[in-house]
């Protein structure tokens, strides 16, 4: 049952940041920065942003603020700007010899970005849930146990200028694919699960070409005991022909825990040709169990194809492996299919099919699932 449990996990973890759109950059948008108030993205619109929301949508047109006092009231006279959203996630899985199982999962959120003045922010997510679904549990690497509330991010940001902030909090570690799906191998098997929220401090340095994130990071709290992680890490990436289309760049990251060392090195592309694109990402960690002294390697990829059939409707073809050394050798293998349409800036919805091999048992784990997400105009 458990094993059964943790494969629906998997699959409901589907558009857990609401479908943020990485697939922009066919367009040119090498980065988050352009349209996101924090330069990680995953958060809030700015106003430019907010008008790519709506024009890449189904209904399409031009995105106009609301405006009334209440409306004022609500922003303390725009200075603060936040939403709340809701996504709801329907996931069937199966596994070889098992019956099919399902899952309804619903998930809530109130984010919210406040500007202080002279460069300073406070930006925050708080997030409420019906059923968890955590990245997969290992005896190296055990999972946080999440309550039915969290504050996945709470931040304070200051940018003395155009291309450099700096960031102080709670949030998820810097990704070289900003994949909105969490539950793909390279980020959940690399500790980069969906309640993976550290406390941190980090340095965004961008340009016209490159992006630069260095940081410190320490336990959110909230980890195993024994499994509390205190690093650094960074990653460093450049526009290769400078047409902001075709992103190349590596993430290195050394944290130590009582129990466990990690050791993280890897390489990242992120592709844009018009209507289609690619992302890849290949990623080798280097553990040593500080009781026993035992090391081991465990290496993950990703890549994934997408196409834009419409500015709205993108479909993708994804693959993934997980490698895992001896005394926890692991072999896992898996392909999916996925449809998103944008309906409205208020209005997404996904539907894919996964199919995962253990190649060590030949055990095949198929899993379906189908997610909405609205959002209020705002």
């Amino acid at each position: 049952m458990k094993r059964a449990a943790l494969l629906i996990a998997a699959a409901a973890l589907t558009g857990s940041s609401g479908w943020a759109l990485p697939t922009m950059i066919r367009l040119g948008y090498p980065n988050c920065v352009s349209c996101h108030i924090t330069p990680q993205g995953g958060g809030l619109l700015n106003s430019y942003g907010r008008g790519i929301d709506q024009a890449q949508s189904m209904t399409g047109g031009e995105y106009k603020p609301t405006e009334g006092a209440l409306v004022r009231v609500l922003t303390f006279n725009g200075r603060t700007r936040q939403d709340i959203r809701w996504t709801g996630q329907e996931a069937a899985s199966s596994a070889t010899g098992r019956p099919w199982a399902s899952l309804m999962r619903n998930r809530f959120f109130y984010r919210n970005a406040t500007e202080l003045g002279k460069g300073f922010r406070v930006t925050a997510m708080f997030t409420g849930e019906s059923r968890s679904a955590a990245r997969p549990d290992k005896t190296f690497d055990r999972n946080i146990v999440p309550g039915s509330a969290m504050v996945s991010t709470a931040l304070i940001q200051y940018r003395p200028k155009e291309g450099i902030e700096i960031a102080a909090g709670r949030d998820l570690l810097p990704t070289g694919v900003y994949m909105p799906d969490l539950g793909v191998f390279v980020r959940s098997r690399n500790r980069a699960g969906y309640y993976d929220t550290p406390t941190q401090v980090k340095l965004f340095w961008w340009g016209k070409r490159h992006q630069v994130i260095p940081y410190f990071f320490s336990p959110s709290g909230h980890e195993a005991v024994g499994q509390r992680e205190t690093g650094a890490g960074g990653m460093a990436e450049f526009d290769v022909l400078g047409n902001q289309k075709t992103v190349v760049g590596v993430n290195l990251l050394r944290a130590s825990a009582t129990q466990i060392d990690r050791r993280m090195t890897g390489v990242y592309a992120r592709l844009g040709f018009g209507r289609w694109g690619i992302f890849a990402e290949h990623d080798v960690t280097g553990r040593t169990i500080q009781t026993t002294g035992t090391s081991f390697r465990q290496q993950a990829s990703f890549v994934q194809g997408f196409y834009a059939i419409r500015e709205w409707l993108v479909a993708s073809v994804i693959g993934e492996q997980l490698r895992v050394q001896r005394p926890y050798r692991e072999d896992l293998r898996a392909g999916k299919i996925e449809l998103g349409a944008r309906l409205s800036s208020m209005v997404t919805l996904s539907v894919n099919f996964r199919m995962q091999r253990n190649m060590l048992n030949d055990a095949w784990s198929p899993s379906v699932s189908m997610a909405m997400a609205f959002k209020p105009v705002y």
